[in-house]
């Protein structure tokens, strides 16, 4: 039963350092935003906002939030 038990712990403690090193390798990437430059006017939909800004301004997506009173086109990528 000994044997079981640090057998069970040992694959515990490299499934723990595993999920760390991963994270620090850049799996879990923060998201950076940036006003879209083509946008015009107050955004009022996520697809057209995507659309604008992964075809015409290269980055993976984009969607509508409030950037100060009026909601903007902000464009996203992993930074």
């Amino acid at each position: 039963m000994k044997l079981s038990n640090r057998v069970l712990s040992s694959l515990l403690l490299i499934s723990f350092i595993f999920l760390a090193a991963t994270t620090e390798m850049g799996l879990a990437d923060k998201i950076c935003k940036t006003r879209s430059d083509r946008f015009s006017g107050v955004c009022f939909s996520d697809n057209i906002c995507a659309i604008i800004c992964g075809q015409f301004e290269k980055f993976e997506s984009g969607h509508c939030e409030f950037d100060g009173a009026l909601r903007r086109c902000l464009c996203t990528k992993a930074c």
